[in-house]
């Protein structure tokens, strides 16, 4: 398959064989598949506040398709109404112990979950055929490919485009350099899955390009967050899939042997010195630390949504933290269920579909164990690739229980 043009032809077939329950499917069709092509973007305005127009394009879908998407309660279960129930509690109690709920917390927080539960209902009532998962998943990958190659030239190439670049560090369109970490892993994982298989995203030549662009990229992120998602999708593969494992090895390999013959052995020091960044690691441990002061006064219900942030103005850049310190041990435990849930349903997919889907849904379990990793350097509970690695997870649960009534 080729990357010069995103394959639109599809789309006319999809929607011809396959008949949506949804009214005006095409339109809807064209939302989600503007809504994945998005998910790599975002927009910032002068450090004020950012912008991700995927969030326009579900609000979109949202309000044309209004009480048509449907909440199937095999993919929509009790942890999401908790997740739900969680925030409400969590601002409840900044309201309590503040007197009031940041703009923060209100919007960034609360608005931007209820987003994110909106995407999952929206692509989990849309997903009803094993082609438009593909097909979803296939602009996505397209979509970060480009925009990792476009990141990749201007670092190469020295052009001064700082939206692609921070700090000498690939951040991509999503301005963040752990965050663009975050998806070129995603990306990563879904394509070294589904490159040899029954149904290969994108194969030949541009798959090998595609392994090579994405293991560069992620090096030069000098994500230590992204680092340990890679690290733990290697221990899984161990047990699902260790013959992927050398695949990883030659694709790295690769990649920076290309790296250091460009930038030159020297090339090394700034490696180095760029993976290990001492004073932000004692950074991250201050934060932490001062975290643990708070958790100590209301280890229970947290300290309200958004507390954190307001007091200190910093967020915690660790996901687990993040709930323990702000919604308290009854939320932490409310995430690590939601969490587990999605394991779960990942692994009784895969056992349940057939060996040509099986790839896939492996995966989407690997996504599932990166974002862990990438969750003890980042808030990353608010990355949409995740929400859409989630979303379709859950529609492959759909899509086995269709043959497997009992599962």
């Amino acid at each position: 398959m080729s990357l010069l043009s995103v394959p639109l032809g599809p789309v006319h077939t999809l929607e011809e064989r396959h008949t949506s329950t949804l009214k005006h499917s095409k339109v809807i069709a064209w939302i989600i598949y503007a809504y994945v092509l998005f998910i790599p973007v975002q927009l910032d305005f002068g450090g004020a506040f950012r912008l991700a127009p995927s969030d326009l394009f579900v609000l979109l879908g949202v309000f044309i398709a209004g009480r048509q998407f449907r909440i199937n309660t095999r993919v929509f279960s009790s942890w999401h109404w908790g997740m739900l129930f969680i925030f409400v509690g969590a601002s409840a109690v900044s309201l309590i112990r503040n007197g009031f709920l940041t703009n923060y917390a209100l919007i960034q927080k609360d608005v931007g979950f209820l987003i994110l539960i909106l995407t999952y209902l929206m692509l989990t009532s849309f997903v009803d055929t094993w082609d438009r998962l593909y097909y979803l998943l296939k602009l996505f990958l397209i979509s970060v490919l480009w925009t990792n190659m476009l990141a990749l030239f201007v670092f190469f190439s020295g052009v001064k485009l700082s939206f692609l670049i921070q700090d000498a560090r690939l951040s991509g369109m999503l301005i963040d350099p752990n965050a663009y970490g975050g998806l070129l892993v995603t990306a990563f994982a879904v394509h070294i899955m589904t490159q040899n298989s029954q149904r290969p995203l994108i194969g030949g030549f541009m798959g090998l390009v595609a392994t090579l662009t994405l293991s560069c990229g992620i090096v030069l992120t000098f994500s230590r967050s992204s680092w340990i998602g890679l690290a733990f999708i290697l221990m899984v593969l161990t047990f699902l899939k260790p013959k992927a494992i050398f695949k990883i090895a030659i694709g790295f390999a690769a990649s920076f042997s290309v790296l250091l013959i460009y930038k030159g052995v020297d090339y090394l020091n700034v490696l180095t010195e760029m993976s290990s960044r001492p004073s932000q690691i004692q950074s991250r441990l201050d934060i932490l630390g001062q975290a643990s002061i708070m958790i100590n006064q209301s280890p229970l219900f947290g300290i309200g949504l958004g507390t954190y942030n307001h007091d200190l103005r910093i967020i915690i850049h660790n996901s687990p933290i993040w709930f323990l310190t702000e919604f308290g041990v009854f939320g932490l435990l409310m995430y690590i269920g939601f969490m587990l849930w999605i394991f779960v349903t990942g692994f009784r997919s895969m056992r349940a579909a057939e060996p040509a889907h099986r790839p896939v849904i492996i995966a989407f379990i690997l996504t599932q164990v990166a974002m862990m990793g990438l969750s003890m350097g980042i808030e990353a509970l608010y990355q949409r690739y995740w929400w859409l690695m989630m979303g379709l997870c859950a529609a492959s649960f759909q899509l086995t229980a269709q043959k497997h009534n009992k599962i």
